[in-house]
């Protein structure tokens, strides 16, 4: 169980195998609905919620991947292993989602997302 641990080494494996070499940290947003507040003419508040995907924010080095390829590839069930915390995610029926935007001083590659209809968390 991870408790109040957090970071450490991370890993990321597509359902065919391939494995991404994460760079930076993976933000999740697991929730499946955001929610705002609107106010009302009469000063009173409501909620509104808008369903969303299930996602994971990557930041990977650039090891050559092609890109179109990787934004065209089918669902596909997409795991996200942390080894210092033992907590794994996976995101189910997932697809590589994005703008790629590549940094050649670094080798630094963002602007991909993982938007999954089904998210798991293990630990």
């Amino acid at each position: 169980m991870a408790g109040n641990d957090f970071g450490g080494e991370m890993r990321m494996r597509l359902a065919d195998g391939t494995a991404l070499v994460l760079r930076a940290a993976v933000k999740l947003n697991t929730a499946g609905l955001s929610t705002e507040v609107v106010t009302n003419q009469n000063g009173s508040v409501s909620r509104v919620a808008t369903l969303r995907s299930r996602r994971a924010e990557l930041t990977i080095e650039d090891t050559g991947e092609n890109f179109d390829t990787l934004l065209r590839a089918p669902r596909q069930d997409i795991y996200i292993v942390e080894d210092f915390t033992g907590v794994s995610h996976m995101f189910g029926a997932a697809m590589i989602t994005g703008d790629v935007s590549q940094d050649r001083t670094n080798g630094e590659v963002t602007g991909l997302m993982v938007d999954a209809e089904k998210y798991v968390r293990t630990a």
